[in-house]
């Protein structure tokens, strides 16, 4: 283990029964190109401006077999009124074998979730949300523990919605 000023480096291995105060993840900015790829060592959010359609999806860098990875898209459609497409890999296994059709509407937010326990062979895929607001800030989710000790009730605050 390696522990500097601003992280802690594990080296590979686990880390049990941990309790975060304060838990953010990194948003990857991502353009849609004609093969767009996903890779998961930059990050597992992934702000995707979708501009162009999306012939080739790349996922790249998910944990082994056995270890769960998963995967948020977070897609706005670009202003210019043409219908965008995303051909999803077949290793994202949907609901009813069926993407979702996604939001065609200037500046709509979709949300794409997916995970998988087998290196990213299968990827299970859902809308999380579809023809979302865009936020005119990104929200951000604080969560205060109250209890005193482990007896007592837990309450959370909700801040920042």
């Amino acid at each position: 283990m390696k522990i500097s000023r601003n992280r802690i480096d594990l080296e590979n291995a686990r880390l049990e029964q941990a309790v975060f105060k304060r838990y953010h993840e990194t948003g990857v900015p991502v353009t849609a190109s004609a093969t767009t790829p996903l890779d998961i060592s930059s990050g597992n959010v992934f702000l995707l401006a979708h501009g162009t359609n999306i012939t080739t999806l790349n996922v790249t860098n998910p944990s082994a077999s056995g270890t769960l990875t998963s995967i948020t898209i977070i897609r706005t459609k670009d202003a210019s009124g043409t219908t965008r497409t995303i051909a999803w890999p077949d290793t994202f296994l949907f609901p009813g074998d069926t993407p979702p059709t996604l939001t065609q509407t200037t500046g709509a937010v979709d949300v794409i979730t997916a995970f998988t326990m087998n290196g990213g062979d299968a990827w299970v895929a859902f809308a999380g949300g579809l023809d979302m607001v865009a936020p005119a800030r990104t929200p951000e989710v604080a969560f205060t523990d109250s209890a005193e000790d482990e007896g007592s009730a837990t309450t959370y605050t909700f801040s920042g919605l």
